[in-house]
């Protein structure tokens, strides 16, 4: 089985490794952003197919937390309070009331491949959430450079907003608590493989855009 992941892995990020010429050549990049909700779905799929051992309690814990997140956005795009004034852009797919249904999935996604890396390695929950929340901050800072570029969303007059950060940190470190608190998630080698690969991802197109 370890194997197989381990394949499965490499072929991940030679996809993702494509993805990234693929948003680098500008002829590509209509293609690349359309491929892009098929992504963020198939690797969550592929994360799940890989873990271990499931329970109810962790299961139904991230799907709660993707509607929460999808519900938190959807407060956020209404009152543009929330993380600062941003609108949804086409790349992210379906949308209802101007959110992506996919916004859901990512902060579901997100929440599991952090959890995933650092459970046992942190016997203290509130350890756990900060860890948690500063990891998917660090991930949003590479994100969001690339997000504007690619009709991900975008922000008024361009700018990002520090309180996009402290506020996505915020929700994170929430999300985290409740998840621990309610179940105890367990070592997943493809999620964790799976934040690396995208993180990597991110911050070379980052790069790439402050460069470029």
């Amino acid at each position: 089985m370890q194997t197989v992941e381990n394949r499965f892995i490499a072929v991940i990020a030679v996809i993702y490794a494509v993805g990234i010429a693929g948003f680098m050549i500008p002829s590509l990049n209509a293609l690349f952003m359309w491929l892009t909700p098929i992504n963020i779905l198939a690797t969550f799929v592929i994360a799940w197919i890989f873990h271990k051992k499931w329970e109810f309690n962790h299961v139904l814990m991230i799907l709660i937390i993707g509607i929460i997140g999808f519900f938190i956005e959807l407060a956020g795009v209404k009152t543009q309070a929330i993380f600062g004034s941003y609108l949804y852009g086409k790349t992210l797919g379906a949308k209802w009331q101007g959110v992506p249904y996919l916004i859901g999935v990512n902060w579901a996604a997100m929440i599991f491949y952090t959890s995933s890396l650092l459970a046992g390695r942190i016997k203290n929950n509130l350890g756990v959430a900060f860890l948690g929340a500063l990891i998917m901050t660090i991930y949003d800072y590479f994100l969001e450079p690339v997000a504007v570029k690619y009709d991900f969303w975008h922000w008024k007059n361009g700018i990002i907003p520090l309180q996009n950060y402290f506020v996505w940190f915020i929700v994170a470190f929430v999300m985290h608590l409740i998840l621990n608190a309610a179940c105890k998630p367990i070592k997943n080698r493809m999620a964790t493989a799976l934040l690396f690969i995208q993180m990597a991802f991110f911050l070379i197109l980052h790069i790439y855009i402050r460069l470029f």
